[in-house]
Formats: C-alpha cells, sequence, structure tokens
C-alpha cells in the first residue's frame, strides 16, 4: 500500500492532499458469487468451527468472495482508471471453471479461508491480465504469491480443523468494489461498483 505522497505522485496534476484524501475509496477487484455459489461457500464455511477464541468471528455469508486484486485507497481519477483496466482485460478475458477444495490459514492475519488446492489456468490468466493493467495504469499491484482465497473466519489464532469443501465455481464475470470499515476496522459493506462479463465458453470442456 503506497503513502499518501506516493499516491500523488502518480498524478501530479492533483495537488491538494487533503482533497485527495476527503475523496478516495478502498477498492479491489474479486470474483463475486451468484445466489448458487454463494449458498454453497456460506456451508463449507459454517463447517470451519470458531475454536476456542472467543474475539473470532464468521464472514456474513453477502461478503464471501475471491479477490482477485486489493488497489487499496483510491483517488478519483485512479478509480476510473481502475474501470479501464477493468474494460482492457474483459476484452481478453474468458470464463473458466474454478474448484474450491482446500482449507487454509494466514497466520500473521489471524484468518481462515477456503480456496483452490491448484490454480485453474483461467484464475491464472485472469490474474495476469488483471495485474499487468494496473502496472500499465500505474496503479497499485501487491507484491508477494498470489494465494486465492475466500476469508471465512477472521481472529482465528490457528488452521481450523474440518473436512475439505468441494465446490465447482462456474466464472463467468469478476467486478470492482468499494469496501467501507468502521471505526473498529471490520469490514462495514461492500457495493459494487461494476461488474464485467468475461467471454463465455465451454466450461466442461
Amino acid at each position: 500500500m503506497a503513502a499518501d505522497d506516493d499516491q500523488l505522485g502518480l498524478f501530479p496534476e492533483l495537488a491538494d492532499p487533503g482533497s485527495l484524501r476527503r475523496s478516495r475509496s478502498r477498492l479491489f477487484f474479486a470474483l463475486w458469487p451468484d445466489a448458487t455459489v454463494r449458498r454453497w461457500l456460506a456451508r463449507a464455511a459454517r463447517q470451519l468451527p470458531l475454536g476456542d477464541n472467543p474475539a473470532t468471528y464468521r464472514v456474513k455469508p453477502e461478503r464471501l468472495h475471491l479477490t482477485l486484486a486489493f488497489l487499496g485507497e483510491l483517488n478519483a481519477q485512479q478509480v476510473e482508471a481502475a474501470h479501464a483496466a477493468g474494460d482492457a482485460v474483459q476484452a481478453q478475458a474468458q470464463s473458466f471453471a474454478l474448484r474450491i477444495d482446500s482449507i487454509g490459514h494466514f497466520e500473521g492475519a489471524n484468518v481462515a479461508w477456503i480456496g483452490p488446492s491448484v490454480i485453474a489456468p483461467g484464475l491464472a490468466r485472469l490474474k495476469a491480465a488483471l495485474d499487468c493493467e494496473l502496472l500499465h495504469l500505474n496503479l497499485p499491484v501487491e507484491d508477494g504469491v498470489y494465494v486465492p482465497h475466500v476469508t471465512c473466519l477472521r481472529r482465528i489464532r490457528e488452521r481450523p480443523d474440518a473436512p475439505e469443501p468441494r465446490i465447482d465455481w462456474p466464472v463467468e464475470d469478476f467486478v470492482l468494489v468499494r469496501s467501507a470499515r468502521d471505526r473498529n476496522g471490520r469490514p462495514a459493506g461492500y457495493k459494487l461498483l461494476k461488474r464485467w462479463p468475461l467471454r463465455r465458453v465451454d466450461l466442461l470442456g
């Protein structure tokens, strides 16, 4: 996540940092499940035990998603650039099948998740195309290895012991989402800004 001055440097014509802070939003690209897949994900998430930490809590079913790229806080012109990145990716991306079949835990973030044990080629291509467009438009791209996942539990200290899920997710679009947080830093709601349908191919082929 870049600092304020670094973000301003991407668009030097924006000279008022106060104005920038007032207009910023936390945005990310994601795979957003339809109603059927969301029910499957929620059912799998409910199978994960909370453990013995009273602070552990479940992510609400309506907030379950798989992040493609976290952009962080953007100003108005950067938001426009993010829309342009989505448009460019849509022109080259295809639908694909994604299998959710593993459980994981991020120790530093204290979250438990479900996700694919193997990254589907279609997901790898979509992620690569999106990162390429973001870099081209001077938008933030996170460092490190990409681990696709659907966060299910927060403030959990270890990987929950539960049966591995088996969910086949037909991915036919991707979205740009605005995230709000409450005063405690918890997600307070998501707003879908735009949805990009992917060029449909035979997902069973």
